[in-house]
């Protein structure tokens, strides 16, 4: 099996710590997959600069992970805060040059080629995610629509509104946000794929075919640090899912995740 991931990689720079981390939702979601998919070849696309290229081939090589990395003119970098729940807010953006990326003649082969490929899309790199998303494949399309928590109901449309080109579409929200859930329910009946929602400390729910699948989270002792748990979750739900094809059992295998990734500092 082949699954690439393609988008972000990232330096993440939390506040108190001196140095940055290596991050990135799709940079992390690589990371994970390569410990869920242990029979597959896990392939990373991005772009990244001189900065930090080392860093991340490095990482990915020890991983074993198969990356083409395009020039950039700088790395993308976030800035995380996290409160004294663990939960992690983002400032400080900066897209170094991935709004400038193009992907190439043999990512796009990579691509076309793949059983599984994974994007993300949040709106500073909605235009970026656009391109990646209308490329070919021959496989299944995954869209990570990152976390929408505070979003109004009038914007999912125009967030999700390529979830039709994806046969399995992943949103983060807050529990609490009742109205964004149920309008996410019903664009969920209207798609021919799946939907799933993380719920954060509610576990997650999964939409296919208009039947409701629900999992709750597992309890954990401390939540250290929230950053990447949506990542951790996808590797696995789509590991599991990949594998046996239950919807419930994924949920589980992608909760039980999360809950291991919280309890320590940094997204992989």
């Amino acid at each position: 099996m082949k699954v690439v991931a393609a988008g972000e990689c990232c330096l993440d720079y939390y506040d108190g710590e001196s140095e940055p981390r290596l991050g990135g939702i799709t940079f992390n979601f690589a990371l994970h997959a390569a410990q869920a998919f242990p029979d597959a070849e896990i392939h990373l696309l991005s772009t990244v600069g001189e900065d930090a290229r080392t860093a991340f081939t490095t990482k990915l090589d020890a991983a074993g992970i198969r990356h083409d990395l395009t020039p950039a003119a700088k790395t993308p970098f976030i800035g995380i805060r996290l409160d004294n729940n663990g939960e992690r807010s983002f400032h400080s953006y900066d897209d170094g040059g991935l709004l400038d990326w193009e992907a190439s003649e043999s990512q796009r082969q990579t691509i076309e080629q793949a059983d599984l490929v994974v994007l993300t899309r949040y709106q500073e790199i909605a235009p970026l995610f656009q391109r990646l998303v209308r490329l070919p494949t021959q496989g299944k399309r995954v869209v990570d629509f990152a976390d929408l928590s505070g979003a109004s109901v009038s914007d999912i449309n125009t967030i999700a509104a390529d979830r039709d080109l994806a046969d399995v579409c992943i949103f983060g929200i807050a529990p609490h946000e009742i109205a964004l859930r149920e309008h996410l329910h019903t664009l969920a009946h209207a798609h021919a794929g799946m939907f799933i929602m993380t719920l954060a400390d509610e576990g997650a729910v999964a939409i296919k075919q208009g039947e409701i699948y629900q999992q709750p989270a597992f309890p954990v002792p401390e939540v250290v640090d929230t950053t990447g748990a949506g990542d951790c979750f996808a590797a696995h739900f789509l590991s599991q899912w990949c594998a046996s094809d239950s919807i419930d059992d994924a949920l589980v295998a992608g909760c039980l995740a999360a809950s291991q990734i919280i309890q320590r500092r940094g997204a992989s």
